[in-house]
């Protein structure tokens, strides 16, 4: 296994505009380390830059605590999955799984040994006489893995390998794929614009934005704690609802006139900051809570849960997340509640305030 390590490093193609912007990161060895972001944010760049496809304009980058700036791709000992497949067509299944060995100088006996060994892994032994053109879009992704596999490297970079998959397949790849690397115990650098695959198979993940880092950690930590309001409108589905809101000592004034009451003072008064709730943390109101009225604006039934959107205000629209089937009607208006340790503040430039209101959850406040 290897550490892989990035100190400051920029990238350029033009020479002025950086589109990687001062990214520092350890991969720690035998980490799933997954880079997800919006396309154009840069992850795929940092991958090739891993890998050795793209050079470095600036800072530097360790493989195993060696600088691994100018190495060529052969001399990283990595292997890499790409979005689209990148077999050969002429070639047989097994012939692209082990194409990769031929300049390693492995014997074939060897070569035949962890080719069968890879295949029994991934469930391809009886397709190893098959051309890709005869194989299923899930059956030529597990190709790409096991040629990854045979090459007994110790990390393992994956480029949005499952983006061509439909929604099942890609949910039954993602555990295999998760299962693969807890097996083998390779670190794996893992590329996806789906949160969800973030969510679902990181150990830990960095969020980009325009190139630039905005948040590494465990995904359950920026789940709950997310750095700012990209991060947090970016990872959850569906996303965190935000709002505008001026602060009263206790009171969160809406520019509709609508007003969230709190039973202590808020972040510095009388300053403009934007509020954030999760919509599983927004639920119907029960006799003797505190609740507000809100008007109904969509339903989705999904069947195990439904979505109700409703207006916070006249020009904001926030979405509750409930458990089961409900006979909410659009139009309708009812009555709901926000427990106040589930609200998140952020400064109005976007970023976190270091402001929890968990320390008072014994205490309730009201809405209107």
């Amino acid at each position: 296994m290897a550490k892989i390590e990035l100190v400051h490093v920029y990238k350029s193609y033009n020479g002025k505009d950086n589109v990687i912007h001062d990214l520092s990161v350890s991969i720690e060895p035998g980490e799933f380390f997954v880079l997800v972001g919006p396309s154009g944010c840069g992850k795929s760049t940092i991958l090739r830059m891993i890998a050795g496809l793209e050079t470095i304009t600036s800072g530097t980058l360790l493989i195993g605590g060696i600088e691994a700036n100018d190495l060529p791709p052969s001399e990283r000992n990595l292997s890499m999955v790409f979005q689209n497949y990148a077999l050969y067509p002429h070639l047989t299944v097994e012939q692209n799984i082990i194409f990769g060995l031929y300049k390693k100088k492995i014997s074939k006996q060897e070569q035949k040994e962890r080719c069968l060994e890879a295949a029994e892994m991934l469930g391809l032994t009886d397709f190893l006489k098959h051309k890709p053109r005869q194989l299923s879009g899930g059956q030529r992704q597990r190709v790409a893995l096991a040629r990854a596999i045979v090459t007994h490297a110790p990390i393992c970079l994956m480029d949005e390998p499952l983006s061509n998959l439909d929604a099942k397949l890609r949910a039954k790849m993602r555990s295999e794929i998760r299962q693969l690397q807890r097996r083998l115990g390779i670190t794996m650098v893992y590329v996806t614009h789906d949160q969800v695959e973030a969510m679902t198979m990181a150990d830990r993940m960095m969020i980009l934005h325009e190139g630039r880092p905005q948040q590494i950690g465990k995904p359950l930590d920026i789940y709950n704690h997310p750095s700012n309001t990209f991060v947090a409108s970016f990872i959850g589905t569906p996303p965190m609802n935000l709002a505008e809101a001026k602060v009263l000592e206790s009171l969160l004034l809406f520019d509709s006139g609508r007003a969230i009451r709190f039973h202590h003072h808020l972040p510095p008064s009388k300053q403009q900051i934007i509020v954030g709730v999760r919509p599983e943390h927004i639920r119907l109101a029960k006799e003797g809570d505190d609740h507000f009225i809100a008007k109904v604006v969509n339903v989705e039934v999904l069947g195990t849960e439904t979505f109700i959107t409703f207006e916070l205000t006249k020009n904001e629209h926030w979405m509750a997340r409930w458990n089961g089937q409900w006979n909410i009607h659009v139009g309708e208006k009812v009555p709901l509640t926000i427990d106040e340790t589930a609200f998140h503040f952020f400064h109005e430039n976007g970023q976190r305030l270091n402001y929890s209101l968990l320390s008072y959850a014994a205490g309730k406040g009201g809405c209107q």
